[in-house]
């Protein structure tokens, strides 16, 4: 008898523990010295500019911190010499070779899902002070060792501005992102 009870108490601990959420076990970002920015993809012709800045502003945002940064110039320039575009990102083996080829430690990537130029909420007309700018950036590291991911989530911002202006607002809130997972000492 005192084994059954034994059996069926195990057995409903191990249902309650499975049940639990898990939670992820942070990784370990120390080896990670040299950050590489990847120009920022979309696959719409008219957004690359607005892409094009918003790697460009994270790099400049990130340079004299902790980590060495490989600019999305540099990082364009690889991309180019490997005959790939930065929509060639979304691939994981082939972030790690660009990663690999500019001595990086982790790459980070953009994919931009949404560029959004409207007038404000209850605001018509052709004045920009009405304008309403979204912009929002799928955005992940990788860890060029171990293909893990550091970092994947969405970025947005939406300001009564024009879209440049949300693109800052979204290379600040990465850029704050990175810092927090390599704060300076």
């Amino acid at each position: 008898m005192r084994d059954r009870v034994a059996v069926i108490l195990c057995a409903a601990l191990l249902t309650v523990f499975t049940a639990l959420p898990t939670v992820a076990q942070p990784r370990d970002v120390s080896g990670v010295r040299v950050l590489a920015i990847a120009p920022f993809s979309d696959e719409n012709p008219l957004n690359r500019r607005i892409a094009s800045f918003g790697a460009t502003r994270l790099s400049e945002l990130l340079k004299g911190g902790r980590l060495q940064i490989v600019d999305a110039g540099r990082v364009a320039a690889e991309l180019q010499r490997q005959g790939l575009a930065p929509t060639a990102l979304v691939s994981p083996s082939k972030t790690i070779a660009v990663g690999i080829a500019v001595g990086a430690d982790a790459i980070l990537t953009g994919r931009i899902l949404e560029v959004l130029q409207e007038p404000a909420s209850g605001m018509g007309g052709d004045d920009f002070s009405a304008l309403e700018g979204r912009v929002t950036v799928d955005v992940r590291i990788l860890d060029v060792k171990t293909r893990l991911k550091f970092f994947e989530g969405e970025v947005n911002c939406s300001v009564p501005a024009l879209v440049p202006v949300a693109m800052e607002c979204v290379a600040r809130q990465t850029a704050a992102r990175v810092n927090a997972l390599w704060p300076r000492n």
